[in-house]
């Protein structure tokens, strides 16, 4: 068995040392429009210490930074470790447990707002652990720190919590990430001939549902939405720049047909593609 140098702190069964609790109470604002924390700390724990929430705790958000060890996580149903600079991101309001089989230091902070949900929902798709995200243990302890020493600045906090989700959503350079940066040349190359999401994963030696979800998570739109924007922008090209009539364009760009390509041009661009050559060529064109 292992021996801790500190004593357990009295009724906080595994907690040897913390750092915290941190508390800020969010303005109005900062509830309807920013990103906002609720409280923190740093904690060192030991067995037994585990959290378990079931499914009707409080709609927070969690970000844990392991600082040095490991943090056990179910989430889902799904059993992950997180190690040395590893970052855990979920939802609480969903059924979790996270405990320690072995000491381990970690930096915790509940926090909501602004776009969290739909974040939360796009970075857990391939589990609830990140890897190799170092510089958010520096971002963490910024927010800790302004709320213990009550320097407030809401927008300040807010920009803090932004850059630690948009920098979860920066994928590490790996064998993955070349898949998808394969895929988008793939279908950069061939939009033109509307290349099934199976024909797709096929090139990249990817089963289609992984691949979907891992092209989401990378690139923040599924493969069909990509491609579709890919027959777009090229048919905006070729609005303004040829006389190719409408019908000419919807094939040249991969469409089934005609009016395939109105129907989806104006979903994404609020105009029709000829009131888009009018407004955007002084000369206009005829159909």
């Amino acid at each position: 068995m292992p021996t801790y140098k500190l004593q357990p702190i009295a009724k906080e069964a595994g907690i040897i040392e913390k750092k915290g609790i941190y508390f800020h109470d969010p303005s109005d604002f900062a509830r309807m429009h920013l990103f906002y924390p609720f409280f923190g700390a740093v904690y060192t724990c030991v067995p037994p210490y585990r959290v378990s929430r079931p499914n009707d705790y409080p709609q927070f958000y969690l970000i844990l930074y392991v600082l040095e060890g490991e943090l056990h996580v179910q989430y889902d149903g799904r059993h992950q470790t997180a190690r040395t600079d590893d970052v855990v991101f979920f939802d609480c309001s969903r059924p979790h447990q996270y405990w320690a089989e072995k000491q381990v230091t970690f930096q915790w902070l509940h926090f909501e707002g602004g776009l969290t949900p739909l974040y939360c929902d796009l970075l857990s798709q391939d589990g609830v652990c990140h890897s190799g995200k170092s510089e958010i243990s520096l971002l963490l302890g910024d927010i800790l720190n302004h709320i213990k020493n009550k320097e407030i600045s809401e927008h300040r906090l807010s920009s803090y919590i932004y850059d630690i989700l948009t920098r979860l959503t920066v994928q590490n350079p790996s064998r993955e990430s070349s898949s998808i940066r394969s895929a988008v040349r793939y279908m950069s190359q061939y939009y033109r001939k509307a290349p099934s999401i199976e024909e797709i994963a096929n090139h990249v030696s990817l089963n289609p549902q992984y691949f979907s979800r891992l092209f989401k998570r990378q690139m923040g739109s599924s493969p069909h939405s990509y491609l579709l924007s890919l027959q777009l922008q090229n048919a905006k090209t070729l609005l303004i720049e040829s006389t190719l009539n409408i019908q000419q364009i919807s094939e040249e760009c991969g469409f089934t047909s005609s009016t395939h390509f109105i129907r989806a041009f104006k979903s994404k661009n609020l105009v029709t593609p000829m009131v888009f050559r009018k407004y955007y060529n002084v000369a206009g064109f005829e159909n």
